[in-house]
């Protein structure tokens, strides 16, 4: 690491763990990001960027945020047959899934797979979905705080959360990984599944890309040069669409939101999280209409 770069760390922490009274973590964090800012100093990585930023939203984040919606609640029905609950938690490749009554809005709690397996090697006769549920399920208010829940969670070892309306509807669900990935981003297992991280829209000239998609990479596959116009320092520290943005505004956009680039070129964003953009459409100038 850089001599300036372990020097401007070392004061950060310095500067954390000697905090005044009469100033809180977040106007420390603050105050060392546009301190930073002011001195012109890059030693702060694009990832580091962005975790500091975090940590000053993560506090007011709230379920709601955070949660699965309900219409993209994969469920299981309690009178259902084991072997097809067995084929569904193969094919959507989730470990645990929530059993439900008459509704989505009744769920009784979880099934694992661990417990379905078991209970199809054993061949198990009239062996029904109910007496497989083994995990309990908490129920909370969308306003919840994240960082309370994950610690709700952690103590009293459930890994799943429903979120409730006020009328004690199913608003959605959250898992002890959609928690975590609030914080650190997202946490992709074997089971994830790949899509194509770049798609050029030869119609209109639009890309479709993910916000961890190298420009590099962007360049190769669509002929779009988002290095165009950069300094060789901006170039030297920036990889990444994610880095890219970042570097332009300063913060994580929001959902729907449209940044504008050089030459003409806009980014609407279409899916992110606290950590990093996912999924970002890039508008050439001559389709930045449509």
């Amino acid at each position: 690491m850089p001599e300036d770069s372990q020097h401007l760390k070392t004061h950060f922490f310095s500067r954390w763990f000697k905090t005044k009274q009469t100033e809180t973590v977040r106007e420390t964090i603050e105050d060392l990001i546009e301190e930073a800012s002011e001195n012109g100093d890059d030693d702060f990585s694009e990832h580091e960027q962005l975790l500091l930023n975090n940590v000053l939203d993560l506090r007011d984040r709230k379920c709601s945020n955070a949660m699965i919606p309900r219409a993209d609640i994969i469920a299981f029905p309690q009178n259902g047959n084991v072997i097809k609950l067995a084929e569904l938690m193969v094919s959507a490749g989730h470990s645990r899934i929530p059993i439900y009554g008459e509704s989505m809005d009744d769920i009784l709690g979880i099934v694992h797979v661990i417990d379905v397996v078991k209970g199809v090697l054993q061949n198990q006769k009239d062996l029904k979905v109910t007496d497989l549920i083994s995990d309990k399920i908490k129920f909370v208010s969308p306003e919840k705080k994240v960082l309370d829940l994950l610690k709700e969670m952690q103590q009293e070892k459930i890994h799943m959360a429903a979120v409730v309306d006020d009328y004690g509807g199913i608003d959605g669900l959250v898992t002890i990984e959609d928690l975590l990935e609030e914080i650190v981003g997202d946490i992709e297992d074997e089971y994830d599944r790949e899509e194509e991280s770049i798609v050029c829209n030869p119609q209109n000239g639009s890309i479709l890309a993910d916000g961890k998609a190298e420009l590099s990479e962007i360049k190769e596959t669509c002929g779009l040069d988002l290095y165009q116009g950069m300094s060789q320092d901006e170039a030297a520290e920036i990889e990444t669409l994610n880095g890219l943005i970042f570097n332009l505004v300063q913060r994580i956009p929001e959902r729907g939101e449209v940044i504008n680039g050089r030459d003409g070129i806009k980014f609407r964003i279409l899916d992110v999280d606290l950590c990093q953009i996912k999924k970002v459409l890039i508008i050439r100038p001559q389709t930045a209409g449509e």
